[in-house]
């Protein structure tokens, strides 16, 4: 009995709780029904004359910005078009990480993409930049427990060279 006495109170605090938030929302949406003719009302009647050479200026404003926008985007389109064909060579690499072991425990993952980046500024000579998922490969295990090795499919291209993981 005492337990049916504990459940029918919470299902009414429940009902209460759900009414009372009703209330509120039906309150909060008739104060904002009421604030919006009010401000539509007031602005027309005051301020004819200043409304029309306002709006005048604005789609000038927005008509000239559209068009250097548009213009804008078609460059950076070009430019990732360019970039898919530089890229001049592939290659498939294994490098050793075992140097990274050789650094205090704390340190290794960092360790291990400095070693990286090393030895593939060494095969390729160029500014070298790691996909997300080299560095997930390296810190998949944490801090204390980067690979022995990893594969690595590095895109040379004119001034730089992009490093994929492959698994």
């Amino acid at each position: 009995m005492i337990m049916a006495k504990k459940a029918d109170v919470a299902k009414e605090v429940k009902a209460k709780i759900l009414e009372e938030k009703k209330k509120e929302e039906a309150l909060a949406e008739e104060k904002v029904e009421e604030k919006k003719p009010e401000k539509t009302v007031e602005k027309p009647v005051e301020k004819k004359a200043e409304a029309k050479p306002v709006e005048a200026k604005k789609p000038e404003k927005k008509a000239e910005a559209k068009p250097e926008k548009a213009e804008a985007k078609k460059p950076e389109k070009k430019k990732e078009e360019k970039k898919i064909e530089e890229v001049l060579e592939e290659r498939v690499i294994t490098i050793p990480l075992r140097e990274a072991w050789k650094s205090p425990r704390t340190k290794r993952a960092k360790t291990a993409i400095r070693v990286l980046r090393d030895q593939l500024k060494r095969h390729v000579k160029k500014e070298i930049k790691f996909d997300i998922s080299v560095n997930k490969a390296i810190w998949a295990r944490g801090i204390k427990n980067p690979p022995r090795k990893i594969k690595v499919n590095v895109k040379i291209m004119k001034d730089s060279a992009k490093a994929y993981f492959i698994e």
